[in-house]
């Protein structure tokens, strides 16, 4: 099962990257084939031996919750409001591509690892995967190829396959804290493989200029060291300090070589400005119009205007937050599910932290500063592509995260001292108190 996973995140890859996947037919794409295949054989395998149960019901039953009233208000859309504009098939398609299969890609990663050797064999096929991604981005920035659909932005900025610059740099922030996760859990020159990825994906993050981005990953980064306070001694934090500043200051030289000026004008200049707008890049006036057209009806601050709705608004750009896309079109039902779904697993992986071996600890945390930074992240984008690789992350970690609970959760033997057998008593001689 892992292969088939490692495969799916192969062809996933050269289709986004590369812009390859030779399916049989257009349309038909073979990353499509091994993930529905990947379905079938799980239930196919449950259904013939193995005992199925539910595990992590709370994700699960956030997902359907927000899966059913996309749909209810999709049906509400095209049975009854009928609004001008709204592409009915489109809409069913974005719905399934951007709602189900997100689903379906957590279950298939989260049920298709069973032990740990596999879980981490999957992980770090995904992250390879966002690595190469990346370096494919850079070199065609810096003009060495040019590969797939991928073009450097008119202003310079460095984006990627998964979208823009700003939803790029979103799914590199999501990206940095795994990769150096990951060069903490290993050992041997594996290590020094991973520390390049995760200068490379560094490198990368800067080249996006997305101040999204860097304000997302600067929070995660403070908040997971004060999530893991209890295991981390000033020392420690020192050392690590020293070690991450000495580091980003390199590669900030690095970078500014051939965008220093391009960082300059938009995290320096941009910020020192007193325009709100200005600053924001136009990001308040844009949630600012949203909002104030859900206020003009009342009713749709809890309902939202119904799936994939705010496309038929006239709206001139898109949200440029997440979070409000998801109150727009699905309401308070919507918007809370979706914060649940980013909480949840944030959860689990703190509470299988402490009883996780320390192998595994550092992988946890990767996952719960990246998950962190990834949710920061999408409030100043609206993002697209870069979910699945999020729940495939997900799926694989919450896996380890059980794991981690299950072994301790094991019985554990004491060896206690070998009592001498005593020969038969029939008449109770043996310890009689003697006068």
């Amino acid at each position: 099962m892992r292969f088939l996973l490692a495969a799916l995140t192969l062809f996933l890859t050269l289709s986004s990257v590369f812009n390859w996947d030779p399916g049989p037919a257009p349309g038909v794409k073979i990353k499509n084939f091994l993930l529905y295949l990947l379905v079938s054989g799980l239930v196919f395998s449950y259904a013939v031996g193995r005992r199925f149960k539910i595990q992590l019901p709370a994700i699960n039953t956030a997902f359907v919750m927000l899966i059913g009233y996309s749909i209810l208000t999709y049906l509400a859309i095209v049975l009854f409001i009928d609004y001008p504009r709204y592409d009915v098939l489109r809409s069913a398609l974005d719905l399934k591509n951007r709602m189900v299969d997100f689903l379906v890609f957590f279950l298939v990663f989260f049920y298709g690892v069973r032990s740990e050797k596999d879980a981490v064999f999957v992980l770090k096929c995904l992250l390879l995967s966002w690595i190469v991604s990346h370096a494919v981005a850079v070199l065609d920035a810096l003009g060495y190829v040019q590969i797939g659909d991928i073009e450097r932005r008119g202003d310079g900025r460095v984006q990627g396959a998964v979208g823009e610059s700003n939803q790029y740099g979103a799914f590199v922030a999501l990206t940095l804290p795994a990769v150096v996760a990951m060069a903490v859990a290993v050992k041997g020159w594996w290590r020094w493989f991973w520390i390049a990825g995760a200068v490379l994906t560094a490198c990368t993050l800067l080249m996006t200029v997305s101040r999204g981005a860097f304000v997302a990953t600067l929070f995660a980064v403070v908040f997971g060291a004060y999530l893991f306070r209890r295991y981390l001694s000033a020392g420690k934090l020192l050392r690590w300090g020293v070690l991450t500043g000495g580091a980003l200051l390199a590669i900030v030289v690095m970078v500014s070589i051939g965008f220093g000026d391009l960082l300059y004008e938009r995290v320096i200049g941009q910020f020192s400005t007193k325009d709100l707008s200005g600053t924001s890049s136009g990001r308040t006036e844009i949630w600012s119009t949203a909002i104030a057209v859900m206020f003009e009806h009342p009713l749709t601050l809890l309902t939202g205007f119904g799936w994939n709705s705010y496309w038929v608004m006239p709206f001139r750009y898109s949200p440029h937050n997440y979070y409000l896309s998801q109150w727009f079109n699905l309401g308070l039902p919507g918007l809370i599910c979706s914060v649940l779904l980013l909480v949840i697993p944030v959860r689990t992986a703190l509470q299988s932290f402490a009883a996780a071996p320390t192998h595994m600890r550092a992988l946890l945390a990767g996952f719960v500063v990246s998950t962190l930074a990834f949710a920061s992240a999408t409030f100043f984008v609206d993002l697209y592509g870069p979910w699945i690789y999020f729940w495939a992350y997900t799926g694989v970690t919450m896996r380890l995260a059980l794991i981690a609970r299950e072994t301790v959760s094991e019985p554990v033997v004491v060896d206690r001292p070998a009592v001498a057998t005593q020969r038969p008593d029939p008449y109770g001689w043996i310890g009689a108190v003697r006068h």
